[in-house]
C-alpha cells in the first residue's frame, strides 16, 4: 500500500499480493487495524499528503495527484474529514508556525 500511493491498488490486487482472499484481507484488517482496508489505505495517503503540504511547496493539486486522488476537491473533502481543516489551512498554519519560530530565534 505504501509503495503505491500515487496509483492505489485495488483490494483484489492487495489480497492477491498477500496470497489471501478479499474476504480474508477484509477480516484481518478489521481485527488487527480496527478499520477496513480502504479506510486504512486512505489514511496512509492522507498522512503522506499532510507531510507534503507542510514540508514542500508543491501546489495542493500536485499533492493530491501524488497521493492518488483524482481531483483536488475530493482530496480536500477527505483531508478535511480526517484532520478537521482544509489542506490550505494546514499549509497556512504551518507557515504561521514557522514565521513565529523565526521571529523568536531572531529575538533571542
Amino acid at each position: 500500500m505504501e509503495g503505491n500511493l500515487a496509483e492505489p491498488l485495488s483490494l483484489i490486487e492487495i489480497a492477491d499480493g498477500a496470497g489471501l482472499s478479499r474476504r480474508q484481507i477484509e477480516r484481518l484488517f478489521r481485527q488487527e487495524m480496527g478499520r477496513s482496508p480502504a479506510r486504512y489505505y486512505l489514511e496512509i495517503r492522507l498522512d503522506r499528503a499532510r507531510h507534503l503540504l507542510v514540508q514542500s511547496s508543491m501546489p495542493v493539486v500536485e499533492v493530491a495527484v501524488a497521493c492518488g486522488f483524482v481531483s483536488a476537491s475530493h482530496f480536500s473533502k477527505c483531508y478535511r474529514e480526517l484532520y478537521h481543516r482544509s489542506p490550505q489551512q494546514e499549509r497556512a498554519e504551518r507557515k504561521m508556525t514557522m514565521a513565529t519560530a523565526r521571529q523568536q530565534a531572531v529575538a533571542a
